[in-house]
């Protein structure tokens, strides 16, 4: 008799957990203005190396160089 109701709860237990589980999720509206991520401001470093890549093809970010027309890497100055 013990074993068919455990057996009884367990088969319940496991039917009820995945409609338990399911939150109410609110994909529909966007969410409001405070909750939302603000974009992050771009550092000083950032904007150095989106400089320098736009402007040299070769550029390197861990030499934070360029190689120049004799094969040598020159620092980035911008």
């Amino acid at each position: 008799m013990k074993v068919v109701v455990t057996a009884l709860a367990l088969g319940a237990l496991a039917l009820s957990t995945p409609v338990l589980a399911q939150g109410h999720d609110r994909h529909d509206t966007p969410a409001p203005r405070h909750e939302q991520a603000k974009p992050s401001k771009e550092t000083k470093q950032q904007r150095h190396v989106r400089a320098c890549k736009a402007k040299y093809r070769s550029y390197d970010v861990k030499r934070d160089a360029y190689r120049g027309q004799g094969g040598r890497w020159i620092k980035c100055r911008l």
